[in-house]
């Protein structure tokens, strides 16, 4: 993939050998790129709590509000990066509850991702998007501090794809390889796999 074009909406797959534990085997979903940075989130960091203990715990659950039994609310809030930990982003499958909100990106595939507080605070109304995954804080890139990272061999670009956000988050990097590249992310670590 040239790095002179935008590379978001897309995915990175990090390296197999990328020894930064803020971001082994993880797989960040880039919503905005270009001359100026990157922006992006975890899509499977390190779980918290579900959604549901979140919203109660901030207390932005209006009163008398009894939030859905659904996946999208039991699933956990997962950190999305290390920038600004204390941020909550919402990736969400556009329905026809779903509006535009402040500063939302649109990815493509009826996916969109915002940080609007009008889209938390409808999320714990009850009224926002059905189907939606989580995240706290975020990560960043500098000009052109992305370009150089993969071009040293940190981060496999790969085109967006709305299931990989669907699927269990253990699951995600490894299927991403596969996806990307056709086999698994172990056969660049050099090692031979039944060797004594």
């Amino acid at each position: 993939m040239a790095l002179t074009g935008g590379l978001a909406p897309g995915f990175l797959l990090a390296s197999p050998q990328l020894g930064d534990p803020n971001f082994e085997r993880t797989v960040v979903l880039l919503a905005h790129h270009d001359d100026e940075g990157a922006l992006g989130w975890v899509i499977n960091g390190r779980p918290l709590v579900p959604v549901r203990q979140l919203l109660h715990d901030a207390n932005i659950v209006p009163s008398g509000v009894t939030l859905p039994e659904t996946e999208a609310f039991s699933t956990m809030v997962r950190v999305g990066g290390p920038v600004v930990p204390g941020s909550a982003w919402l990736v969400y499958w556009r329905d026809e509850r779903a509006t535009s909100y402040a500063g939302e990106h649109d990815l493509g595939g009826g996916v969109a991702v915002t940080g609007a507080r009008e889209a938390l605070e409808a999320v714990a109304r009850g009224e926002g998007p059905r189907q939606f995954r989580m995240f706290l804080g975020y990560a960043g890139w500098g000009p052109q501090q992305v370009e150089g990272e993969i071009r040293a061999g940190a981060w496999l670009p790969s085109s967006f794809d709305a299931s990989l956000l669907a699927l269990e988050a253990e699951a995600i990097w490894a299927v991403g390889y596969k996806q990307a590249v056709g086999t698994v992310p172990m056969a660049f670590t050099g090692t031979k796999r039944g060797s004594a």
